[in-house]
């Protein structure tokens, strides 16, 4: 007798009934996104951590979980981000052990097969029960990218590479017997997968320049934005930016997240203190240099002041937007966020599970307090949203 199929719910990213989603960012990759030698930083290789981390953020409603595609770290001391999880496998084994949150992959397109990624996909999405998102990126670090092939494609070429690439994953997740393809980056004769992904794989991209957001308003369900942090306003136009072009050209609605490094502590002195201890007196220098000059951002351009802003910004949390202070004040930045326009941010911190357990605690009831988020309670956000 066959067991009857339960129905998939809803992908939570999408779908959540919140004002502000909140996700994890970062967790496969040693030091997370913090550019530091602090010792209590994320290790890359605690698969244990990163279950904990995982399983609590799923308990608490947390509606999805971000890794950082990553091949080789940046050197220093730190070799920041050298030691990590490669996050389709990450994904399927967080997958297995977690119920509701949705469970992303950062797949490099340069790196692997559509065919091969869109049944790695599938199998993930499966294993999840359709929570399953792909968080596409197209290849920046040089070092990395040529490790596959020996060289990196101009700017612009990798997003038309990525037209493609998806384009022939999404006749592997949708067409239902053999397929054909030929273009200028693949040729694939009587493709072929099954089984199909449960749900439409949510698709995310972090793309900044114009070729950057005009693919992810063509193609993506979220953009996930490094903002700009210069005003208020400046945030309010770039996350309006990406919404209005989705619409205007092709007809498409799109979700708009960002990244925060969270440090929180009972005053704003001690918050302060802290950034102080694992950004100044533990951060490393080295690696944050070879990112920024990696990226192409010379701190020449600034003024010394703005340099060090900038500097201290980069190593506390990947450029992330700060969330700093009481668990009030907190969610006082969060009401901010919200009122730009943003629908969610990913959460890193020096220590993860430290710093989960704190949030969970402290903020995310005064969260529910600000009218930001609902009491969790699973499958009623799912019944909420629709």
């Amino acid at each position: 007798m066959t067991t009857p199929m339960l129905p998939v719910p809803p992908n939570p990213m999408v779908s959540h009934p919140n004002r502000m989603g909140l996700g994890v960012f970062g967790l496969n990759v040693d030091c997370g996104c913090a550019i530091t030698t602090a010792p209590e930083r994320l290790r890359g290789d605690d698969w244990a951590g990163n279950l904990e981390v995982a399983k609590a953020a799923d308990k608490a409603g947390f509606e999805c979980l971000i890794p950082v595609g990553r091949w080789r770290g940046f050197g220093g001391e730190s070799n920041f981000n050298g030691v990590c999880y490669e996050t389709y496998t990450w994904a399927a084994g967080i997958a297995a052990v977690t119920d509701r949150i949705a469970v992303v992959t950062t797949s490099h397109v340069p790196t692997v097969h559509p065919p091969v990624a869109a049944k790695q996909a599938a199998t993930v999405d499966h294993i999840s029960n359709g929570r399953f998102g792909l968080n596409i990126i197209c290849g920046w670090f040089g070092p990395e990218m040529r490790m596959f092939g020996g060289t990196m494609m101009e700017h612009d070429t990798r997003y038309d590479y990525a037209d493609e690439w998806l384009g022939v994953a999404r006749k592997a997740w949708t067409e239902p017997g053999y397929f054909d393809h030929q273009g200028r980056f693949f040729n694939v004769e009587r493709g072929f997968a099954q089984p199909k992904p449960l749900n439409k794989p949510v698709l995310i991209n972090a793309g900044g320049s114009p070729r950057g957001k005009r693919f992810c308003a063509e193609h993506c369900d979220v953009a996930f934005l490094i903002m700009n942090q210069a005003s208020e306003e400046k945030m309010r136009e770039q996350v309006r930016s990406y919404r209005d072009l989705a619409r205007r050209e092709f007809n498409r609605d799109i979700k708009v997240w960002c990244y925060a490094y969270v440090v929180q502590r009972d005053t704003l002195e001690e918050a302060r203190q802290y950034l102080d201890y694992y950004v100044n007196q533990h951060g490393d220098d080295a690696a944050a240099d070879n990112i920024t000059k990696e990226l192409g951002i010379q701190t020449g351009i600034f003024s010394p002041e703005e340099a060090e802003q900038f500097k201290f910004h980069f190593k506390a949390g990947w450029a992330g937007v700060p969330l700093v202070g009481t668990p009030e004040m907190i969610v006082e930045q969060f009401e901010t966020y919200s009122g730009i326009g943003l629908d969610g941010i990913c959460l890193s911190w020096l220590d993860y599970g430290a710093g989960l357990r704190d949030f969970v605690r402290d903020v995310i009831p005064l969260m529910e307090q600000a009218g930001l988020r609902v009491p969790f309670r699973p499958g009623a956000d799912a019944a909420a949203a629709e």
